[in-house]
């Protein structure tokens, strides 16, 4: 039997989608009060004639992954898990409870997950979790974790997760992870990643000078499932199909949506002013700023990702983010507009 963590987002519902294509039975995870409106609309939208059969493939059961009790329950009698839940975050106000979920959680699924006897675990983590490279090389698996000042809350709640994981391989249970890239394609425009493409809908006149990697959710599932089914155990594999700038990445979203491109470049500068304005203008009207601190600061690096490990052991060829902005758009002006 598979378990799926996360079931409800992104990663998740992709992950559960492809699994039960398969026609495996899968269990996911969900909390009391999560939405099933995102994997429901992911399933008929890429299987309209048998998506009720394919969700019937799921037993959904309520845990708390800060619960461990409720783990060791949900991971009775399981043989693999996709390990897919995490709070994603920019905001100050969220750290804290960002940094409990994503790290402790972890800890306790690992422990539940060894309890239980579970073959295999496959863990999605993130190129946050990554080292800086030097001389502006291509980030890959070998760059080390620094700590830094510039280090994200959401970087370091990955980074931490991941020290969990390779506790629990210490430990001898079979593990792989995988460190995906700026995660694109169908989704809740509301949430993680792919709020940016609501953020361009809604008119954004800006670019920031910073590139960095992307990649579809549609291989980050693929790839998560065929190293969970390998033999490969106790590795890592950054995930990432294009490096493109923002300027580049907006411009497809706004043209996708037959909206006007952002055309105003963001100096260093004015991002620092944008989100101090922001921060000041939610404190007063009491709205969520579009742009904080860490994000504004993530938009202005330059980073650039290597796929040749996972290329090395896995024959697959990226899905274009152009194609993946297309099928997200359209996703979501069927199912969010």
């Amino acid at each position: 039997m598979i378990l799926v963590t996360g079931g409800t987002g992104l990663v998740g519902a992709h992950i559960l989608f492809d699994l039960c294509s398969k026609n495996l039975q899968v269990k996911a995870i969900k909390r009391a009060n999560s939405s099933l409106y995102l994997i429901e609309s992911l399933f008929s939208f890429y299987a309209p004639d048998t998506y009720l059969k394919l969700l019937g493939n799921i037993n959904w059961v309520e845990a708390d992954l800060r619960e461990i009790d409720s783990l060791i329950e949900a991971t009775t009698n399981i043989d693999l898990v996709y390990h897919a839940a995490a709070i994603v975050s920019f905001r100050n106000k969220d750290a804290k409870q960002m940094l409990k979920a994503n790290i402790e959680g972890t800890a306790n699924l690992m422990n539940a997950c060894k309890i239980n006897k579970v073959k295999k675990i496959g863990h999605i983590s993130s190129v946050a979790a990554l080292g800086p490279a030097a001389d502006a090389a291509p980030s890959s698996e070998l760059n080390q974790w620094e700590v830094s000042t510039n280090n994200s809350a959401y970087a370091i709640s990955k980074y931490g997760a991941e020290r969990e994981v390779w506790r629990i391989s210490h430990e001898g249970m079979d593990v792989v992870m995988i460190n995906p890239s700026l995660i694109t394609g169908p989704g809740d425009w509301t949430k993680s990643s792919t709020a940016i493409f609501k953020t361009v809908y809604d008119g954004l006149k800006f670019y920031s000078l910073g590139r960095t990697g992307f990649v579809d959710v549609r291989d980050v599932s693929r790839t998560i499932i065929y190293l969970v089914e390998s033999n490969i155990t106790s590795e890592r594999y950054v995930i990432s199909s294009e490096n493109l700038s923002w300027k580049q990445i907006l411009t497809m979203i706004a043209e996708a949506f037959d909206k006007k491109p952002p055309h105003l470049k963001a100096t260093r500068i004015k991002v620092a002013i944008a989100w101090r304005i922001l921060k000041l203008f939610s404190w007063i009207s009491g709205k969520e700023p579009r742009i904080t601190k860490e994000s504004a600061r993530a938009s202005l690096r330059e980073r650039h990702f290597s796929n040749e490990k996972i290329l090395g052991v896995m024959d697959i060829e990226f899905m274009p983010i152009k194609q993946s902005i297309d099928d997200a758009t359209r996703f979501i002006s069927r199912f969010y507009l």
